[in-house]
């Protein structure tokens, strides 16, 4: 019976050690309108970046609307992101095999792999005309409590882009206490 007791104890203290505390939401910061496009024939053997140097963050909106200042927040961190064709089902992903989404200082010339918020992979051609990604670790405080930063969007392709696909870029975050 005591060996029992033991093997509840244990998972007990494995379920209370794994959960994750991510802290109370005080409010989200959205960017739902970066837009661009990716030009039919680039090459696949090579990463494809495509960079905005200077994406204004609102952070003074964000404080004002809710009452609070950058010393409360613990961390901002990835929440939802989608990266959708504008034009339609007719001008899909399929030739992308992975996306990557960097934020960084707009002071400097590029991001780094460890500046990564959100990421897919895997794709295989079956994105379609919406790609939803996947949320990364990082606490990007340190970027959005600036004024601006800079955004980096790096594709992986499986074969030459066949056609020119207008995309729009949606990211949400959220900033906890």
């Amino acid at each position: 019976m005591k060996i029992h007791w033991h093997i509840f104890g244990f998972v007990l203290l494995l379920v209370w050690g794994c959960r994750q505390d991510t802290g109370e939401r005080i409010f989200e910061m959205v960017f739902p309108n970066i837009q661009f496009e990716l030009p039919a024939g680039l090459n696949p053997n090579f990463q494809q970046v495509f960079q905005i140097p200077l994406v204004p963050t609102g952070i003074a909106d964000y404080l004002r609307e809710n009452q609070t200042d950058t010393a409360l927040i613990r961390a901002i961190l990835p929440f939802a992101a989608r990266l959708t064709s504008l034009d339609g089902s007719a001008f899909d992903y399929d030739f992308v095999e992975a996306v990557s989404v960097r934020i960084c200082d707009p002071g400097r010339s590029n991001c780094s792999d460890g500046e990564e918020v959100f990421y897919i992979d895997n794709l295989r051609g079956r994105a379609g005309a919406d790609i939803r990604l996947l949320p990364g670790l990082r606490n990007a405080k340190r970027d959005l409590v600036r004024s601006h930063f800079r955004l980096e969007v790096v594709f992986v392709f499986s074969y030459v882009t066949p056609y020119p696909v207008r995309s729009r870029l949606q990211m949400t975050f959220e900033a906890v206490k």
